[in-house]
């Protein structure tokens, strides 16, 4: 490794001397951490401000927190409630669809009862017509037929029965 020498003022020589005391590294290799520091962060030394990062991380912390504050009160929590309304419509949509229903099937149910009920009644008269149509043809065939010579009268009875 060949070696090079920086030309810089008395005072920051003996600071280097100091923070390498401070880290327990020769000053050499602090220089070559401190240049690929700066390589790899992309911080100009020249323009930099005297604020400790630590600080600076701690201010973007707090502007980060702050921001997700604002986005939880302007958005989330709103989007919560909203959802939370819109959930409780629904069941109560539901809930009031589901009594309808039931209503409805009740309704039907009974509307059914009573149309078996009527054609029930109807199915009754009719049978009791049939019947007495059914006394009154054979009442005619035996005053037609008065001796049974045709056979009017059997002929009838086994088209009833």
């Amino acid at each position: 490794m060949k070696k090079k020498s920086i030309l810089i003022k008395e005072f920051h020589h003996k600071e280097l001397v100091k923070i390498s005391n401070v880290f327990g590294v020769p000053y050499a290799d602090l220089v070559q951490s401190m240049i690929l520091y700066f390589k790899r962060t992309g911080i100009n030394p020249v323009e930099a401000i005297n604020e400790n990062p630590a600080t600076m991380v701690k201010a973007l912390d707090k502007r980060i927190v702050s921001f997700l504050k604002v986005q939880e009160r302007d958005i989330l929590k709103p989007l919560r409630s909203e959802s939370f309304q819109y959930s409780n419509e629904q069941k109560k949509q539901i809930s009031e669809l589901s009594l309808w229903i039931k209503d409805v099937i009740v309704k039907l149910n009974d509307y059914d009862n009573h149309r078996t009920k009527l054609i029930t009644s109807e199915l009754d008269k009719l049978e009791k017509k049939l019947e007495r149509q059914q006394k009154a043809f054979i009442e005619l065939a035996k005053l037609i037929d008065v001796k049974n010579k045709s056979g009017i009268k059997g002929t009838l009875k086994s088209i009833f029965e």
